[in-house]
Parts: C-alpha cells; structure tokens; sequence
C-alpha cells in the first residue's frame, strides 16, 4: 500500500507540472509532425540526400549452359520449333547466341556507370550471403532463380512469358538502404517489360499480318536496343511498392522515432525525484514513518513506468488518428512498448539512485541534454542509420532508442515477432540491470547511511 501511495503521489506531482507535460507529451507530437512532413524527401527520394555506395551479394541459382542448352533444343525440338516453323527457329536460335541475359544483367545493368556509383556487388553462395547480411557487411541479397537464363530468353525471343521471381533478402535494421536496392531492381524489371512489350507488338503484328516468319526474322534487330534501354534507366529513389515487406513512409518512421527518444525523458524526470524528496525532507518522513527504503525506490520505478505507458500510449493513438500511420500487429506493439517501458525505467531508478548519492542534479542534467541527444543521433531518431557515417553507424548499438525504433519499424513492416526477440531481450536486460544498480547504489554509503543519519537527525529534532 505504502508503495502505491508513493506511485499515486508522484504521478499528481508529474501530471500537475505543465513543464514536465510539454517536454514528454507536447514536444514528441509537435516535432513528430513537423519531421515527417519536411524530411519525407528522404523517404520518396526527392530530397536529394547522398548516401554511401551500397554493398550487396548476388546469388546465382541456375546454371548458365544448362538454361542455354535447354532452349536451343526447345527450338529444335521442342514445342516452340513445331509452333513457329522451322526457318523461324533457326532465326531465333542464331538470336539467342547473341542475346546474353546475364550480361544484361551483370555488365549493362549493374557495371553501368549511373547504378556504379551506388551499389557494388559480389557475386555468393546463397548461404555466406545471408551470414553477410545478418552480420551487417552489405545492404541487401539478390536471389536470381533456377532457369533464370531459359526463361529470360523465353521472355525476350517468343510470343511466350515465363514468370521469373527475382527475390530479395533486406536487413530489417537497414530498411533506408533495402528500400533503395528495391528500387534498383523495381528499374531492371521495368525495362525488361518495356523490351518485352515491344517484342510482343511486333510478334502481335506479324501474327496479324500472316507474316509470323519475317516478324522472327526482325527479332534481332528489335532485340538490339535492349542495352540502350538499360543505360537509359536512372534509378531515381521513387515510392516502389515493396513485395515482401511493406514501405516505411515518414509519418510512420518519425512517429517512432519521436515516441522512442521521448520516452527517455520520463527517466529524466524520474532520476530527480529522490533528491527532490530529500531536499523537500519527504524522503525522511517516509523514512521515519517505516518506508523501506527499497519500497521508495520500487515507488520511482513504477512511476516512471507508468509514465513511459502513458507517453507510448498517447503517441501512438495521435499518429495513428492524426498521422494515419500503420504500427502493425496489435501484441507485438504493446510488448515491445511493455519492455521499452520496463527499460526506461530501470534506467530513471538507476539514476534517481546515482542522483540521490551525488548529492546534486548534474547527472539527470547530463543525462538529459547530452545522452538522450546522444542516443536519438545514433539510433537513428532525426535521420535513418543508413544514411549516417559509417562510424557513427558502427556505434548504433549504443543508443536504448535505437532498440526501439528498430523494433517497432520492423513490426511496421510486417515482420513477425521472431524478428523483434533480440530487441525484447534487450531491453528486458537494460531495464533489470538498471534496476538491480539502482537497488545496490541506495544500499551503498550514500543510500542507507545518509538515510538513517537524516532519520536520526529529524527524530532528535
């Protein structure tokens, strides 16, 4: 009871401070709207942000002479030499010698001089690939598909189509870099269906005209311009409609942003309140009055806690009314928000301990203007990681706000909760460490001798 009294008083006190109020409630909405609206350049790629050239793996699943076999005996033998004639197969066999979609693909698309400036590629075993990924050394894999010569020279030199799924693996902590390879392959596609569509209306025509024959024989002069096409492609960073994953536009990445360095400040607040209470000699009264203190303490991080769920609550609700922004799956986002409470506010007793045994507030100072700034640049809060130096990327890690907005982008998404475990655990480890600290650091010198000397003190008196 003594400990709910001790939460119910502290969260009047926070409630009634319309200062504490516009910096953990007020300030996130107002800049969160702000930030989505001026840098959505970044997102849609109008806003002419540079960005280090990107590294990624291609992995190769078919066999080059195998596919290349296939299809000269499908024109000999096959189908395709009884449907068009044989005259016409031989002008298409002589064509698919000179045809060559994985040049197109390696040398025309990739090694032009507008994608080198970039991406680099390397060409991987599909399994060292992801281990590349995974351990953050390229951006993104691409995964060319079995018989993807066979049925690009299908695509390119007959009336037929043949589906070709290109996949691609992306890293869900880079989805800025992920959403640019995307983009690169959304042009490659584009330009192999405007030559394609260009075949099919010459076929279509000479099919029409009964001149089946001569429209074969004129494939290889249509298929000529296929690498002026490829060197016309720029890769402008345009929305592309992301297949596997869902797109992050700006109002959902700096709702979570803004909610995931915000946050931080309730422990700010909540690092004050000891040395508050002892300056105000509340501290002592409870003492006197049998608080344990451990019960003070368990007091300062349920309020803290209780706060974060109220920021967390409030900005979610506002982007997703105001902002129309998407969070995703309802229990991933309220367990993530749990454990990011559960964080913040073993990190608000940590230094309500730390604070108190100073003696002075130049820690919560500190940790306000300088660390929380510190983190919201390295976890990616004002700009997306991937756009940030490459050292400062390296150090990423480091920020408590950068777990959160990693794990609430992925949610967004469309990534299930397997992906956001290690961020869980995490936060779960910062938030009992912290904790654990807090309790050591209020039994120490400064804790419990400096509390029974005040108790003394006050009893005598």
């Amino acid at each position: 009871m003594k400990v709910m009294s001790i939460i119910r008083k502290d969260l009047k006190t926070i409630l009634s401070d319309k200062k504490a109020l516009a910096i953990i409630i007020a300030m996130p909405l107002i800049i969160m709207i702000i930030l989505s609206s001026a840098l959505r350049g970044i997102f849609d790629g109008t806003g002419g942000w540079s960005i280090d050239r990107l590294n990624i793996a291609i992995v190769r699943q078919y066999d080059k002479n195998e596919d290349s076999l296939r299809f000269d005996k499908a024109l000999k033998e096959g189908i395709l030499a009884r449907g068009i004639g044989k005259e016409a197969a031989e002008e298409l066999r002589a064509a698919a010698y000179d045809i060559d979609p994985e040049k197109i693909f390696f040398e025309d698309f990739l090694g032009s001089e507008e994608l080198a400036k970039i991406i680099a590629y390397r060409e991987e075993k599909e399994e060292r690939a992801v281990e590349l990924l995974n351990n953050g050394e390229i951006s993104a894999v691409v995964i060319l598909p079995k018989d993807f010569i066979y049925d690009m020279k299908i695509n390119l030199l007959t009336p037929f189509r043949n589906k070709i799924n290109i996949r691609m693996l992306t890293h869900p902590d880079r989805s800025m870099s992920g959403q640019i390879v995307r983009s690169v392959m959304e042009a490659y596609s584009d330009s192999m269906t405007l030559v394609i569509s260009g075949k099919n209306v010459l076929l279509e025509t000479a099919i029409g005209h009964n001149l089946m024959e001569d429209g074969f024989k004129e494939m290889k002069e249509t298929l000529d311009g296929i690498t002026k096409v490829i060197e016309g492609i720029r890769t402008d960073m345009y929305g592309i409609e992301a297949k596997e994953r869902k797109a992050v536009q700006s109002s959902d990445y700096y709702a979570a942003s803004m909610l995931a360095m915000f946050i931080l400040f309730a422990a700010s607040h909540g690092g004050r309140m000891l040395l508050e209470e002892k300056d105000n000699i509340t501290y002592q009264r409870m003492i006197i009055a049998g608080t344990p203190r451990l019960g003070i303490l368990a007091g300062k991080f349920f309020t803290v806690f209780f706060i974060a769920l109220l920021q967390i609550s409030i900005m979610i609700t506002f982007s997703y009314f105001v902002l129309k922004v998407q969070w995703g799956s309802a229990f991933p986002v309220v367990l993530i928000s749990l454990c990011a409470a559960f964080a913040v506010a073993g990190i608000g007793s940590m230094l309500a301990a730390a604070t108190y045994r100073a003696g002075n507030y130049k820690m919560a100072n500190i940790f306000e203007t300088v660390v929380i700034q510190a983190m919201a640049v390295l976890g990616g809060s004002f700009f997306p990681v991937d756009i940030l130096p490459s050292m400062m990327q390296k150090l990423s890690f480091l920020s408590i706000s950068g777990v959160v907005l990693n794990a609430y982008l992925k949610i967004m998404m469309g990534y299930g909760i397997s992906a956001i475990m290690s961020n869980i655990a995490t936060l779960a480890v910062i938030g009992f460490l912290s904790a654990m600290l807090s309790v050591l650091m209020i039994k120490e010198n400064g804790g419990v001798k400096y509390a029974q000397h005040n108790k003394a003190k006050t009893v005598r008196a």
